[in-house]
Parts: structure tokens; C-alpha cells; sequence
């Protein structure tokens, strides 16, 4: 599990999902299409405060906030077309894997975000 940490946040970085695992080695990776829906956080780096704004999407999107180790450390729904205001500053200075999942459509829109 050790080994396959590195390949599944590497994953999550570049939004190239890891297709297929044989004993802790990736034999290959799968482009997934980018949703037809725009996502931006800003700013980015930030202090923990930040705003996302979703354009061109009137669907009910999950944001997902990731650590560098892949925990889950905060999740909400919010409406697209529409901007959320995100106070996070009880994190920790790092980088962070946001990802923006339309589950309906099943569209996922993965980001890096920096608190400094």
C-alpha cells in the first residue's frame, strides 16, 4: 500500500487516474476527457481563505479538499454557476488536491491549491 500511495496522489495531481494496479506496480493510466464545465480557485497560493467559481454548469457539484497524504480533510455540495467562500485556515501550510465531482455526469475537475 506504501508503494501505491506515491502513484494514486500523482494520479490525483495531473487528473490521469491510475487504471490498473499488479502488486503495487502502475501498468497504466487512462486520460479521462475534461468536463464541460469551468472550475478556478482563487487566489492561489492563499492563507486558507479562498474562493472557487464554477461557470457553465447548472448541476449540484461535491468539492473535495485532499492532503498531500490523500486524507480527506474537508468536503461540501455547492450549486455550479455560482461561487463559494471557503475558510480553511485551520489547515496546515502545504499543498492541498481539490477536486470538483459533478456526480451525475460523473465530470470530476481535480486542481492543486497552496495555503501558505
Amino acid at each position: 500500500m506504501k508503494r501505491l500511495l506515491p502513484y494514486i496522489f500523482t494520479s490525483l495531481l495531473f487528473a490521469q487516474p491510475v487504471l490498473a494496479v499488479n502488486g503495487g506496480d502502475v501498468i497504466g493510466t487512462e486520460v479521462a476527457p475534461l468536463p464541460d464545465w469551468d472550475a478556478r480557485i482563487y487566489p492561489n497560493p492563499n492563507d486558507g481563505v479562498f474562493n472557487i467559481m464554477i461557470t457553465g454548469s447548472s448541476a449540484q457539484l461535491n468539492v473535495i479538499v485532499f492532503n498531500v497524504i490523500g486524507e480527506k480533510v474537508f468536503e461540501m455540495k455547492m450549486l455550479a454557476d455560482h461561487g463559494a467562500k471557503i475558510d480553511l485556515t485551520s489547515l496546515d501550510k502545504g499543498l492541498y488536491v481539490v477536486q470538483i465531482v459533478d456526480e451525475k455526469r460523473g465530470d470530476v475537475r481535480t486542481m492543486r491549491m497552496q495555503v501558505k
